[in-house]
């Protein structure tokens, strides 16, 4: 595929008034295999088109090019009565499409790349009480993929399941969510379970919601390990400090400053 910008530099200024709009065009050729039965039918198209308008293209199975607009008629016209260029179209169905199936074929139908999954859960702002869980599913080949939540075992369905398009990364991976909005209990279990070729069994990933009892214990161990670097931290300076004077120094301890650092005499 071909993409051309061209400004219209040696136009008139009635006729650039006119295209004022369209100082930029966009010409694409692009070059289509459609096969059937393996290789054993090859449909070969070669389209151009004109700032995104098809005009004229090369079918194969018709053998000769055909316009699509009046302003590919002439175009088409030219290229018909010309036997290189349609023998030259004719021998791509060989040289274009059967060859490059035969390198890209083995690779596509071979890769396989396991899928990352993981769950995020995120507040909904609508509601009190819901969340909504987001199973991350990224970096996977082939495209074709099976992903379903569970709650205590049983498949969630219905209008609080929904998914994301799949997204191409660029390198032959793909990636994708699946959401579920949700009300979780205490004691729930919810499971993301996704299913794919790269696999030799199903992979699940489990979330549970966290109590009030768990968070709160997470606090505190947060608070005590702040609050123990800062009595902690001046101590330590001032021992660092006195030791760059003193080689003999020794800590001793950081609850009294005097008492931190005493000399060692030999």
């Amino acid at each position: 595929k071909t993409k051309t910008s061209c400004p219209w530099a040696s136009t008139s200024p009635l006729s650039l008034q006119v295209l004022s709009p369209l100082l930029h065009f966009l010409h694409q050729r692009r070059g289509e295999c459609h096969f059937q039965n393996g290789t054993q039918r090859v449909h070969y198209l070669y389209r151009f088109i004109w700032d995104r308008q098809e005009i004229v293209r090369f079918d194969s199975q018709v053998g000769k090019f055909e316009a699509l607009t009046e302003l590919g008629r002439p175009t088409a016209e030219k290229w018909n009565q010309d036997r290189d260029i349609l023998q030259q179209k004719k021998a791509e169905v060989d040289a274009f499409c059967s060859h490059n199936h035969g390198i890209t074929l083995p690779f596509a139908r071979d890769r396989r790349v396991q899928p990352i999954v993981t769950i995020a859960p995120m507040d909904q702002p609508t509601t009190s009480h819901n969340i909504l869980l987001i199973c991350n599913v990224g970096r996977f080949y082939p495209p074709k993929i099976e992903i379903k939540w569970f709650k205590n075992g049983e498949e969630e369905e219905g209008s609080q399941v929904w998914n994301t398009n799949l997204i191409q990364n660029g390198d032959w991976t793909f990636q994708t969510e699946v959401m579920l909005e949700t009300q979780p209990e205490r004691g729930d279990v919810y499971t993301c379970q996704v299913d794919h070729a790269s696999l030799k069994e199903p992979v699940t990933v489990q979330w549970e919601p966290q109590s009030d009892a768990a968070r709160s214990k997470m606090w505190t161990g947060i608070v005590g390990f702040v609050l123990g670097l800062v009595f902690v931290a001046p101590g330590v300076f001032l021992c660092v400090k006195n030791k760059k004077g003193d080689d003999g120094a020794t800590c001793l301890g950081p609850a009294d400053p005097q008492l931190c650092c005493s000399e060692q005499h030999l």
